[in-house]
């Protein structure tokens, strides 16, 4: 009895020493220290437009050049997301997934919807973009007082509508498109608040996003659009974006007319 009882013990020792030594071999949980770090290309295009009076190929991209740009990001299996979808994912500390990317157009010309729209419809893409106010339904007035670009006509709210029915997003490019760091403070912040006020009514829907125009800011006009409610802005420095990203100095990469699709494989995909 006494051997049968020693043998016992012995054999329990050995049991938990097993188990001690399962559990010590057992990995512990493990946190990707890259979580939200996925990095997000943010496409920035103005016109997209056939025709050569409606301005250089600096800020005008042909419907050809455009499909084919989005035909090789829905043939490499690329799905666009709303920014408003991005900064889901980035409050939960997370990443949106892979070959994910977010398209802008700037100021909102009539053309977008001429031949931008259909283009995005056929892949399934949506985009946001960013209107000035005052000048919805009229010409690109900031352009033709600094004689930088030619008369273009604006969207119209009808074909506004129309697209934000479809899922494009419409968001905020100031009252009048002023250079917000070199016009007097209290019209900056009029310009930034106002416009995200007006919106918010005519739409139907919030305005969470500010692109500045031009690209300007400092540290004062990113202020102004935090107390005015946006939960980011856009600026034209170039790179891509992760969860630690200033989310009022969004980057974003620039398609110009003259990218030609190496250039914009490379930008995406870099």
């Amino acid at each position: 009895m006494a051997l049968r009882k020693v043998l016992w013990a012995a054999l329990l020792i050995v049991i938990s020493g097993l188990a001690l030594a399962k559990t010590a071999e057992a990995p512990a949980p493990v946190f990707s220290t890259a979580m939200g770090k996925e990095k997000i290309p943010i496409l920035m295009y103005h016109k997209v437009s056939p025709y050569i009076h409606h301005g250089g190929i600096g800020l005008r991209v042909t419907p050809d050049n455009f499909e084919c740009q989005m035909k090789y990001l829905y043939e490499r299996g690329y799905k666009t997301i709303t920014l408003n979808q991005l900064f889901d994912f980035w409050d939960r500390g997370e990443s949106p997934p892979p070959r994910t990317f977010i398209l802008t157009l700037d100021d909102g010309y009539e053309d977008n919807y001429l031949f931008a729209f259909p283009i995005l419809k056929k892949y399934g893409f949506t985009a946001t973009v960013f209107l000035v106010y005052d000048h919805i339904g009229g010409y690109n007035v900031w352009d033709i007082r600094r004689e930088t670009q030619p008369h273009i006509k604006l969207l119209s709210w009808q074909q506004i509508k129309e697209m934000q029915a479809y899922g494009i997003s419409f968001q905020s490019h100031t009252l009048s498109h002023p250079s917000l760091t070199t016009v007097d403070p209290q019209i900056a912040e009029t310009e930034i608040r106002l416009s995200k006020i007006q919106l918010e009514q005519a739409l139907g829907a919030p305005v969470n996003f500010l692109a500045y125009p031009y690209g300007r800011s400092n540290k004062n006009i990113e202020k102004m659009a935090r107390a005015a409610g946006y939960k980011a802005a856009l600026s034209t420095a170039f790179g891509k974006n992760d969860i630690n990203t200033n989310r009022f100095r969004l980057k974003r990469l620039g398609i110009r007319g003259n990218t030609d699709l190496d250039d914009f494989a490379r930008l995406v995909e870099r």
